[in-house]
């Protein structure tokens, strides 16, 4: 079987979880999952009936950057269900026109870096977890944990008896 060659010249980047954006299509819209991003364009996962001859616009709010934009595109391909032969995915495919320097800018900063953490955590944020196997609980051993500053987040049953999670902030 031979495999055709991506024709996309930009970066991709896959999108690890769902990621909703508004797809109009002819002035009405629809919640779409935005699958993949790059410069060039987007998939996203719906089962539309678009026509390549219909206007669109892609309303997202752009990763890394948190401003929703509008972005101008046309109809790829589209796909009703799963193609196992060539592994295409059900969903559009759609190729963007005219986009701003700025936000080529940001999304092909995202295509190359995915998402990047902050690198300074808000210090409300500082917090340490423990995980405690016990076969019963103690109220003694609880209050004694809760003077160092854990404090119970959860207990939950597991094959030893009680599994407590404890948190504090750093």
């Amino acid at each position: 079987m031979a495999v055709t060659p991506d024709r996309r010249r930009a970066r991709r980047r896959r999108i690890p979880f769902v990621r909703s954006a508004v797809l109009e299509v002819d002035g009405r819209s629809h919640i779409v999952a935005l699958t993949d991003l790059s410069p060039e364009g987007a998939f996203l996962s719906a089962r539309l009936a678009v026509r390549p001859e219909q206007k669109l616009r892609l309303r997202l709010v752009l990763p890394r950057d948190s401003h929703e934009v509008v972005l101008a595109c046309h109809l790829v391909w589209r796909s009703e269900r799963f193609d196992a032969a060539t592994g295409r995915p059900a969903g559009l495919a759609v190729t963007f026109e005219g986009l701003s320097a700025s936000v080529i800018r940001r999304v092909e900063e995202f295509a190359l870096e995915g998402f990047l953490p902050n690198p300074e955590p808000h210090p409300a944020s500082h917090y340490e977890y423990r995980t405690l196997e016990r076969p019963e609980l103690s109220v003694e051993e609880l209050n004694e944990l809760g003077l160092d500053g854990w404090k119970l987040a959860s207990a939950l049953r597991s094959p030893a008896g009680v599994r407590l999670i404890l948190v504090r902030r750093l």
